[in-house]
């Protein structure tokens, strides 16, 4: 199974499903390492961080198919995975789940949101270290004018409590929702 953790820049996505897959001993597959290979190749890099505008879909198509041909080999080795990103257009996000079927037979959602307050706080606080984004709260913005609302998320999980208290939260959510009907309960 994949889990895919996602929701706009800022909810803390990338925090809590480090954190699931630390807790449940999966694989965390990082999206951003193929972003950081493939979106300096966008003929409008440097434009689009400068101005926090979100990479052409193209861009992003080229990103998700190397996510599914790294599930292919994953699957080989890990029964479980844990992914984020922001899936914020629905045709985008058909991409990796179409993968995570193929591969590993299904996934879940668990969509996280967060006030816009402590998104704000989260990603003007202090840089994020090794992140690409130039002003992350301003690309925040614009990915919120081009999301695309899950309909058919298993979990919609607001993250706006203290980090321990919402892991653990959510790891209780994920257990009940998502890995109940595997064959090892977790």
């Amino acid at each position: 199974m994949v889990i895919f953790v996602c929701g706009l820049i800022g909810t803390g996505k990338t925090t809590l499903a480090k954190a699931l897959a630390e807790r449940f001993g999966f694989h965390y597959y990082d999206v951003d390492l193929i972003k950081k290979e493939i979106y300096p190749t966008d003929p409008d890099y440097e434009y689009n961080l400068q101005n926090s505008i979100p990479f052409s879909d193209e861009t992003r198509v080229k990103v998700f198919n190397r996510v599914v041909k790294d599930f292919a080999e994953l699957a080989k080795e890990h029964e479980h995975l844990i992914v984020d990103e922001t899936l914020h257009k629905k045709f985008l996000r058909q991409i990796l789940f179409s993968g995570a079927e193929k591969y590993f037979g299904r996934y879940g959602i668990v969509w996280v949101k967060a006030d816009e307050a402590a998104i704000k706080e989260r990603l003007t606080k202090d840089q994020r270290e090794g992140h690409m984004l130039i002003n992350p709260f301003e690309m925040y913005l614009s990915f919120k004018k081009e999301f695309e609302d899950f309909e058919n998320a298993d979990i919609v999980f607001e993250n706006n409590a203290p980090f321990i208290e919402s892991v653990a939260q959510l790891t209780e959510l994920v257990r009940a929702k998502l890995l109940r009907s595997e064959k090892n309960k977790i």
